[in-house]
């Protein structure tokens, strides 16, 4: 049976429109209904797709179609949707034990995975803050700074996602849209330079107290861009900000949300580079599905949280969710078993011989430049109604990401790779 996609039914189709009809009437209208300025960029209407089901690289909508997924669900699907051995786990865990009691009474799963994680971490990253999201991890990273470092102030960079809880979204610059409704609630605590430029300019922002906030304490980075674009910095900037985190006393974070566990063709994006921060931010594919991140750090930097006197000062309802745990102790030892790192690498090596020089990004985390403003989406509508489930990015929507599950067959590939070029070729003059 053939694993290409299969659209029968014009998008979106009538079960999509009739349960996006519903979700108007009950989600706020700032989140996923009726997104009518997409549906106008993409030519597909103003409605989305339901997902009903996914499998390996595999979405099926509510009315049947099929298509293949390059997103990988904002990179989580990495070793594929509904992973057998994941939901394996899941079942067997939640027909164990469902829910926990976060800091009051551990659960193994939750002891096991951050075992798990310090022996895969990057050397010396050895204890952890579990979270349920990106953004959980970001918050628990910038609290552990300010707390190792004495400085609450945190230096971020233009370009960067880092999540919208208030904390990430401080320190987020991928779009003003995302922080100009609440700037009047963000802390004058985050400063932001140009990504991948000048060390020079870096080391003198954070040497001089005249920067018109407060004293900086940490650095926080994506090792690649993310929704940015799938930048790459060179190798020596993210070794300078290494040099200057030490020289300085800052608590350099890389953000690997994204990045992390193999989709780069590394372990860790930062490996590239040879560079181990002193916080590490995890999530996304960590759960295979489920909601679980964590902020990994070097015990000398966690313990300036101190220890716990009875009521700890940062945890919450789900901390360490036993389900959550299961799903990635599974997904990890599934990453694995596929030797991730290498499958993105095979991935990388097939889109640059077809693409060239448009590629951006490395392993399975790519970025295609269109060459014009606003393309991405217009390009991702055309590849949606062929079947082909990618997004746009970059901060001037000019660039399509490849995120994909790193279980995508040859044929999916190829055939995604074909839909991508007529969709370029169409952008053409």
């Amino acid at each position: 049976m053939s694993d290409l996609p299969h659209v029968p039914v014009a998008l979106p189709g009538p079960e999509s429109r009739a349960l996006v009809d519903v979700l108007a009437r009950h989600e706020s209208p700032g989140i996923t209904a009726r997104r009518a300025r997409q549906g106008e960029a993409r030519g597909t209407g103003s409605d989305p797709i339901v997902w009903a089901r996914a499998e390996g690289a595999s979405v099926w909508d509510v009315d049947g179609n099929r298509y293949v997924d390059l997103t990988g669900a904002f990179g989580v699907a990495l070793v594929g949707h509904a992973h057998p051995a994941v939901v394996r786990a899941v079942q067997e865990q939640a027909a164990t034990l469902m829910h926990g009691m976060g800091d009051v009474f551990p659960n193994a799963p939750r002891i096991r995975l951050m075992e798990r994680l310090a022996a895969l971490a990057p050397p010396g990253l050895t204890q952890c803050i579990l979270g349920l999201s990106g953004s959980d991890a970001v918050e628990a990273a910038l609290k552990t700074a300010a707390l190792a470092s004495g400085r609450p102030g945190v230096l971020a960079f233009w370009g960067s996602y880092h999540g919208l809880s208030y904390g990430a979204l401080a320190a987020t610059a991928y779009k003003a849209a995302f922080r100009a409704p609440f700037a009047g609630q963000l802390g004058p605590h985050v400063r932001h330079l140009p990504y991948g430029e000048s060390l020079d300019l870096i080391e003198r922002f954070v040497a001089g107290p005249a920067t018109g906030g407060e004293a900086i304490g940490a650095l926080l980075v994506e090792p690649i861009l993310g929704r940015g674009g799938q930048v790459v910095p060179p190798d020596e900037w993210l070794r300078g900000l290494r040099t200057l985190a030490d020289r300085y006393g800052l608590v350099l974070v890389f953000d690997e949300i994204y990045s992390g566990l193999g989709r780069t063709g590394r372990w860790w994006a930062c490996d590239h580079a040879g560079v181990v921060p002193d916080v590490l931010c995890v999530g996304k594919a960590l759960g295979g599905g489920m909601p679980v991140s964590a902020a990994i750090a070097r015990p000398d930097v966690m313990s300036a949280w101190g220890r716990s006197a009875g009521e700890a000062i940062h945890t919450g309802t789900f901390l360490g969710h036993p389900v959550a745990a299961a799903a990635a102790l599974a997904t990890l030892d599934a990453l694995v078993a596929m030797d991730a790192p290498v499958r993105a690498r095979e991935f990388e090596a097939v889109v640059r011989a077809r693409l060239g020089s448009r590629v951006r990004g490395r392993g399975a985390m790519l970025g295609v430049e269109t060459g014009s403003p606003g393309a991405g989406a217009r390009i991702a509508g055309r590849l949606l109604r062929d079947g082909y489930i990618v997004l746009p990015g970059g901060v001037d929507g000019d660039i399509i990401g490849l995120t994909p599950p790193l279980c995508l067959s040859e044929e999916q590939l190829a055939g995604a790779l074909d839909a991508l070029e007529a969709g370029l070729a169409a952008e053409s003059p």
